[in-house]
Formats: C-alpha cells, sequence, structure tokens
C-alpha cells in the first residue's frame, strides 16, 4: 500500500508536467531556489559551528521549531490542493490503519518532505561540537520530521470542516497572504524589540527554553539538553516529543476513518449581490460588461482581493521599516522621498493584468463563442481595474504627502505614480495577451500551484518592467527632481498622464490584435485542463 500511493503520487506529478511544459521550467527555478535556501542554512550552520559552538543549540531549537510550524500552518494553506484527499478513497475497501502509512509516506516523499530531510540533515553541523549530542540529534531526526508530517495532517484534518466553505477558504487565504508579506515587518519589530530589552540574550534563551519544552521544539531540545549535560531534562524532553508523535498518529488515524466514511464536501460562496448598480453605472457596451464583471470578480475572488490589497500594503511595506528604524533627524531626510512610495505599488498594475485572463480560467470561452473583439476585451479589463487602482493610488500619494507634511509635492507624487502606473497598465494589457500566465482552477486553493502565475509570469515580468519603467521614466524621474525644485512636480504630472496615457491606449489596441489572433491558444493556455 505505502509504495502505491507513493508510487502515485508521483505519478500525478509526472503527468502534470507533460501536460504542461511550463511546470517544468517552475519546477526546476524553484529547485533552484530551494538549494539557495539550503545553501544559506549549510553557511549558516558552518559558521556557528565554527565561531559560536555554545550557542548551536539556541539557534538550533528555533530553528527547528520555526521548521515545524511552517509546515503545521503549510498544511492549512495547501489542504484543498491535496492530490491524496482522504475524500478520494471513500468508495475503496481499505481502512485508515492500512492507508494512513502510504499517505504519510506519500506527503514526506514529496519535494517539501526532501528539502525538509536535507535541512534537519544539515543542522548536525552545528550539533557536532558535542559527540553526544551529534548521537542525540541523528537519532531525533525520525522523530522531528514525523511530527512535521503528522503535525500537518492533523491540522489539515481539525480545520477541513471549517475550510470547506469557500467564504472561509477565501479569509485564510487573505489573512496568510497578509501575514507572510508582512512577515519581514514583524520580525525587524520583534528583533527591536528584543534588542532594546537590558538583556538580550536572557531574553533569546528564555524562548529557547519555553520552546524546547513544546510539542514543535521537543525533538530538538533534547540534543541541545544532551549537550549542557542536563540528562534529565533531556529525558523529559524526549518523552514529550515521543508521546507527541505518537499523538498525532493516532489523532491522524481517527480523522482519516472519519473522512472515509463522512467525506467532507467542498461548499460554494453564497449568491451575488450589487450587479445591477454596476450595470447602470458602466456603458451598456462589451467594454462596460467585462469592466462590470472584472469588479464582482475582485470583489469575491480573494486573488483579485489580495491583488487589490497589496497595491495599498506594499507601499506601507517598503516605508515602515525605514520609519521603525530612524532617528528623527534621519526621519526628516527621509521625509520628502516618502511621497514616491506609492508608485512601487502602482507597478502591481502591470503583474495584475497580465494575469487577469488567467483567472478567468475556462471562463475565456465566453469571450471566444460571443465573438469578443480583443481591444474590447483589453479595455473592459483596464477598465474595471482602473476603477479601483486610480483612486486608490490618489489616495495614497495624498496620504504619503500628509505624512511628510509636503504638500508641494502633490503633483510629483501623482505624477509619478500615476506615470508608472498607467504605464504599467499599458504593458500588462499588451504582454498578458502572449504570455496570460497560469492559475489556480475555479475552487482551487488560491495559493496552490500557479497561484503566482508560474514561469510565464516570471518571462512576462521580465518584459514589463522596462517596459514600464522607459514610458514611466520621464514622470518618475521629474518626480524625483521635484524633491529638489517642487515646481518640476507639474512636468512629472504631465508626462505621467500623458505618456502613460499613450501607454494605455497602445496597450489596449496591439494586445487587443493579438487577442484577436490567439484567442483559441490564449484558452489553451489558461483552461483548467492544460
Amino acid at each position: 500500500m505505502v509504495a502505491l500511493l507513493v508510487g502515485l503520487r508521483w505519478r500525478q506529478l509526472g503527468h502534470q508536467l507533460v501536460r504542461n511544459p511550463w511546470m517544468i521550467v517552475s519546477l526546476v527555478i524553484f529547485g533552484l531556489m530551494a538549494l539557495g535556501l539550503l545553501g544559506l542554512l549549510a553557511s549558516g550552520v558552518l559558521a556557528l559551528r565554527a565561531f559560536a559552538p555554545e550557542a548551536a543549540g539556541a539557534v538550533m531549537v528555533i530553528a527547528g521549531s520555526i521548521l515545524t510550524l511552517g509546515w503545521w500552518i503549510g498544511a492549512i494553506l495547501t489542504s484543498s490542493d491535496e492530490l491524496l484527499a482522504p475524500e478520494r478513497f471513500a468508495l475503496l475497501p481499505v481502512r485508515a490503519g492500512a492507508l494512513l502509512p502510504g499517505l504519510v509516506a506519500a506527503s514526506a516523499l514529496g519535494i517539501g518532505g526532501i528539502g525538509t530531510v536535507i535541512a534537519l540533515l544539515l543542522m548536525l553541523i552545528a550539533w557536532s561540537a558535542s559527540p553526544l549530542a551529534l548521537v542525540a540529534a541523528v537519532l531525533m531526526i525520525p522523530v522531528a520530521f514525523a511530527v512535521c508530517v503528522l503535525g500537518a495532517r492533523v491540522v489539515a484534518g481539525l480545520l477541513a470542516s471549517w475550510l470547506a466553505g469557500r467564504r472561509t477558504r477565501d479569509l485564510v487565504a487573505i489573512v496568510a497572504v497578509l501575514l507572510l508579506s508582512s512577515s519581514g515587518l514583524v520580525l525587524s519589530a520583534g528583533l527591536q524589540a528584543i534588542a532594546s530589552l537590558d538583556d538580550p540574550l536572557a531574553a533569546f534563551g528564555g524562548i529557547t527554553r519555553v520552546l524546547a519544552w513544546t510539542p514543535v521544539g521537543a525533538a530538538f531540545g533534547v540534543p541541545a539538553a544532551v549537550a549542557s549535560g542536563q540528562w534529565g531534562i533531556a529525558a523529559a524532553q524526549l518523552a514529550i516529543a515521543l508521546a507527541t508523535t505518537g499523538a498525532l498518529w493516532l489523532a491522524a488515524r481517527a480523522m482519516l476513518a472519519a473522512r472515509l466514511v463522512s467525506p467532507i464536501l467542498n461548499r460554494g460562496g453564497g449568491r451575488i449581490r450589487g450587479g445591477a448598480t454596476l450595470d447602470r453605472l458602466l456603458p451598456a457596451t462589451p467594454v462596460g460588461a467585462i469592466a462590470a464583471r472584472s469588479l464582482r470578480y475582485r470583489r469575491r475572488d480573494p486573488r483579485h482581493i489580495l491583488n487589490t490589497l497589496m497595491l495599498v500594503i506594499l507601499p506601507v511595506l517598503v516605508i515602515a521599516p525605514a520609519l521603525l528604524g530612524s532617528t528623527d533627524v534621519e526621519l526628516g531626510v527621509l521625509g520628502d522621498g516618502i511621497v514616491l512610495a506609492p508608485s512601487i505599488g502602482a507597478l502591481m498594475i502591470a503583474t495584475i493584468l497580465q494575469l487577469d485572463v488567467a483567472y478567468d480560467n475556462d471562463a475565456v470561452a465566453l469571450h471566444v463563442f460571443a465573438g469578443v473583439r480583443g481591444a474590447d476585451d483589453r479595455a473592459g479589463r483596464v477598465l474595471g481595474l482602473g476603477i479601483i487602482a486610480v483612486p486608490t493610488v490618489i489616495v495614497l500619494s495624498i496620504g504619503a504627502c500628509a505624512l511628510a507634511g509636503a504638500w508641494q509635492l502633490l503633483p510629483a507624487a501623482l505624477g509619478s505614480s500615476l506615470g508608472l502606473g498607467l504605464a504599467s497598465a499599458g504593458a500588462g494589457a499588451l504582454v498578458g495577451a502572449w504570455l496570460p500566465g497560469r492559475a489556480p482552477a475555479p475552487e482551487a486553493n488560491p495559493l496552490g500551484r500557479g497561484s503566482s502565475g508560474g514561469v510565464q509570469s516570471l518571462v512576462a515580468l521580465l518584459v514589463m518592467a522596462p517596459m514600464t519603467l522607459i514610458v514611466g521614466g520621464p514622470a518618475f524621474g521629474f518626480a524625483i527632481a521635484a524633491l529638489w525644485n517642487p515646481a518640476l512636480g507639474w512636468v512629472s504630472l504631465a508626462c505621467g498622464l500623458g505618456l502613460g496615457g499613450l501607454a494605455v491606449w497602445g496597450g489596449i489596441r496591439w494586445g487587443g490584435q493579438v487577442l484577436d489572433r490567439r484567442w483559441p491558444e490564449l484558452l489553451a493556455e489558461v483552461g483548467s485542463e492544460s
């Protein structure tokens, strides 16, 4: 049974790679990124072993706890994309006790599991300062890995019924992305708070001691206790780690047995409201209809909601770290530059428009069957996003000027943000017709495979970035010059509106011509079966 399920998991991956060649490229790129992270981990543990071996125990307990929590939290985001979900076996004559080992092995032998094992092996370098601690760490690798994998299954099982509702899944996805995007800011604030304490090392040691007695860190606390000669503590933490593994196994088996008898089915998201108002406000043309549908999506689809939120959050994430670490003098120097921060969020418009067709998935067939002109499609999508993005960028620019206390730079702030935003819209409308990217199918996990567009979006970004900077460069350049001569802000605003408007017109026209020639190919690229 174990070999069968592991082979099935890898065959599923193989079939996906055959159907979608872009996924092969994506797998290679993410594999190289994973190797880079493992390389950083190897460099870190080597440096720790060479220069601070006495701190190895504390650092490894924290690192191991973060690794375990990563598995557990990640289970919330990937549970609905599980290729070997228990519901797939509900009609088969197999018991949970026989099925669970195979499911656990299939999860453990995935790409994430292999990377985790390599990370645990690299952590042995830090423990090598103490032979006894090294032996204990080697013996605890299976326990630590089992806690990661089994804990992820239990967390996913506990929340499976709750996550079956579409609104709940959407809310979890939105909160998760917001937390991930702001994790650097939270970490920076936390480190500054620890550094401000009278004895930061004592606080760091206290965190380590607490984690070593918890289920997420007990497996890593055992070698740390052995290294310091605390055999009683090591035995107690070993008991916690083994008890955690046993409890997780029993809980996972009970949840699997329940789902085999009573499968959990995903639920929809309720009725659509507010459509009549949109239809009255927008023109009764194909462009207006596409824009109205785009606005509905941006209110209901978590991927669109996240994109809209990132227009606001991205500038904040850029400004906040500088503000947190700045003195009053430094803040005065940074003040005027803050007014250009909304331009960073405006650059996201290109990626949002480039992925817009991919979000539609098979629904793009309606445009093909109805004979929608490519220019109408491009214009409708640009209008739908512009109704949200333009007021957002304007409000952010006003807020940045208010924060900096530099109202004389408002034309420059509007010129840089609107200029780059319009240039981004033109680039996204054009390039998205050639490289639409990939997105999860309807009802799939919005943060699952393809949620960021895949390799096509990476290639598209490499094309759109220089296009945006070339067209929006004059507006941004005059906005920078306005920091010394505020009158140049009006030149920036004129360049932004003029060149940006031409970019939008060109993107809609040429992108529409591309779509008129490529509708069947585009449908094949973004459809759920591709």
